[in-house]
């Protein structure tokens, strides 16, 4: 039974959120949260904003596919499971390359890179080691796309000319269309290469990883002293571990 106390104590509304990220998270949630498409007045009743600014993010949100629209109100949209399945990726990227990846450490000797594409860099989400010390072996780093094999393996293969435009974009006239002669190389040999172009006096030797679809997703590499490797015997070695962690990636 509710007391003579809780009839008279009046339940103090949650603050309305003030910052326009929180705002954004606000109607987000509330969306996720309801019982269907969600209307406008719902929304601004839950999260405690006005009518008129609460359409007006909605709108911005529904014009960038965070949100879209139905008979009924708004629902989340495309974009919000299409960031969903990229923050996974690595996730079963890195599991199907692991051991793949520490065969090839062990077959070479050499520093092997797992790579994803982020803007205009390629991100390392593994590394092991090898035999140079100075080589850097941490998750996390970051490359230019434009001068690593990692790079060019992954836009060699690149279905958003978006993506290419916006790495290649420092380069003009005949670089340019030596860069573009170079991705169509890799495309034939499915290996990339970059002799001293990231760092001075290393060597590095990359092929494309796909996901079912041959959709790209990132590359492996390898990395050593350029005067103590031979890109020609690696080549085959490093096409098969990117092919071994594709059909890893297709079998999960």
């Amino acid at each position: 039974m509710t007391s003579p106390v809780e009839w008279n104590t009046r339940q103090a509304p949650a603050a309305a959120p003030t910052s326009v990220l929180d705002r954004i998270i606000s109607i987000l949630d509330a969306v996720r949260s309801a019982d269907g498409p969600a209307s406008i007045t719902d929304i601004a009743a839950r999260i405690g904003l006005p009518k008129s600014t609460t359409s007006r993010l909605v709108t911005e949100l529904t014009e960038q596919r965070y949100l879209e629209r139905t008979g009924c109100g708004v629902q989340l949209g495309l974009r919000l499971f299409e960031l969903g399945a990229r923050a996974s990726r690595p996730r079963s990227l890195l599991a199907a390359a692991a051991p793949v990846m520490r065969r090839l450490r062990d077959t070479t000797g050499e520093r092997v890179g797992l790579w994803v594409q982020q803007g205009t860099d390629m991100v390392a989400i593994a590394a092991l080691p090898g035999r140079l010390p100075m080589l850097p072996a941490t998750p996390g780093m970051h490359s230019p796309a434009l001068t690593t094999a990692s790079g060019k393996a992954y836009l060699a293969f690149c279905a958003d000319q978006r993506v290419v435009d916006r790495v290649t974009a420092p380069l003009v006239d005949e670089a340019a269309q030596h860069f573009h002669e170079e991705l169509t190389r890799v495309r034939s040999s499915v290996i990339a290469t970059d002799l001293e172009g990231a760092y001075p006096g290393i060597l590095a030797v990359a092929s494309p990883v796909f996901a079912s679809g041959r959709s790209v997703v990132g590359a492996i590499s390898i990395a050593g002293p350029s005067g103590g490797m031979d890109p020609e015997r690696l080549a085959p070695v490093v096409r098969a571990a990117g092919t071994n962690v594709s059909r890893r990636i297709a079998a999960a």
